[in-house]
């Protein structure tokens, strides 16, 4: 139990790029129109500032700086509330360890990276076939993928374009 324990705590404490151990990856603010049909649903949340190793996306508003994190499976999302920077949002919600125990999901990755690898840059973890389509979300279900491709693909199969 307390390997399981410290593994998880040297997981959270790894973040910042796809080449760390990381959960998540923060990148330079980017229009939310690269998320294409998504951003159309989100309007108000014009700015991508990273995206999870499972496929979330967060999004900042720059009207008010409100931030959500997109579950794109999901179809929806969800408001964490205004913070002063992309660091302090990080801090407040992406480093809290039930965060990343039950949306960021670390053991999960933990179990997926062991099978097939880390990801290179802009890559996620993605289940075959998707959980909204009858997939399993087991972790011997994942391959990897383009991150803006996989967004592209997931909102098309969730009816979100035209």
């Amino acid at each position: 139990m307390f390997n399981k324990f410290l593994a998880l705590l040297l997981t959270l404490f790894s973040f910042g790029s796809a080449s760390a151990e990381s959960l998540y990856v923060l990148i330079p603010p980017t229009s939310s129109s690269k998320i294409g049909c998504w951003a159309e649903h989100f309007q108000k949340f014009d700015t991508i500032v990273g995206y999870s190793n499972l496929g979330h996306f967060f999004l900042r508003a720059s009207s008010d700086n409100e931030y959500i994190i997109l579950h794109p499976f999901k179809k929806s999302a969800k408001s964490y509330g205004v913070f002063e920077s992309v660091l302090a949002f990080e801090n407040k919600v992406l480093k809290e360890l039930g965060f990343s125990e039950y949306v960021l999901r670390a053991e999960h990755i933990a179990v997926i990276k062991k099978r097939i690898g880390r990801l290179k840059n802009e890559e996620v973890y993605i289940p075959e076939p998707y959980p909204f389509i009858g997939g399993s979300d087991k972790p011997e279900t994942y391959t990897k993928g383009n991150v803006w491709v996989f967004m592209d693909i997931v909102s098309q199969m969730q009816g979100l374009c035209g």
